[in-house]
């Protein structure tokens, strides 16, 4: 009824393989959950950009992605700052008109 030696240790020795697979490959997966982070946060600016756009007949007229981030963040448009703003690249054009926004 209770549990034997053996049966202990290939519990022991099965859970250790599986934590030094998931150890050796965490680098891997916090650099992927990272770039998942980044991908969201250019889609989530996006439409709050979209949002400024129809409020203001113009996307904000910032030189950088932090200039912008904060602009939307002080009215409003988004509730949190991405943790890393140099990760993605914002472009006014045409006046305010048109903008590019894309991860680096």
């Amino acid at each position: 009824m209770g549990t034997s030696l053996l049966q202990l240790v290939m519990a022991l020795g099965t859970g250790a393989i599986m934590i030094n697979g998931v150890a050796m490959s965490a680098p891997d997966i916090i650099a992927n959950a990272k770039d998942v982070a980044n991908a969201a946060n250019v889609h989530q600016l996006s439409i709050a950009l979209e949002l400024y756009n129809l409020d203001h007949n113009a996307y904000p007229l910032s030189s950088n992605g932090a200039q912008m981030v904060n602009t939307l963040y002080a009215e409003g448009y988004i509730q949190n700052k991405p943790m890393d703003s140099t990760v993605f690249e914002y472009t006014v054009k045409a006046g305010g008109n048109e903008y590019t926004l894309k991860k680096i």
